[in-house]
């Protein structure tokens, strides 16, 4: 298995990230709403400014928009399934 595949586990990279039901979790978002992914054990925000947020015990970063959330989100998931977590 190339490098290149094993980074592309995730299969709505395939399918579009429109269909993912993360992304559209993400999207729906509306300001001061929170939810929690327990998978991962953090809780995603879009703050009272309406910028997006990833908190947990170990990380809290903000992003402007939901397509870098939703990019880090996505990263974060693919690196815990290589993991095997």
């Amino acid at each position: 298995m190339s490098e290149h595949t094993i980074q592309q586990l995730h299969v709505y990279e395939y399918l579009g990230k429109e269909d993912d039901p993360l992304f559209t979790t993400i999207c729906n978002m509306q300001q001061g709403y929170s939810q929690y992914i327990p998978e991962l054990k953090m809780t995603l925000i879009k703050n009272q400014h309406g910028l997006y947020e990833i908190v947990s015990k170990s990380i809290h970063e903000c992003y402007a928009n939901k397509e870098e959330l939703y990019d880090c989100v996505s990263e974060i998931l693919n690196y815990s399934l290589l993991r095997g977590k």
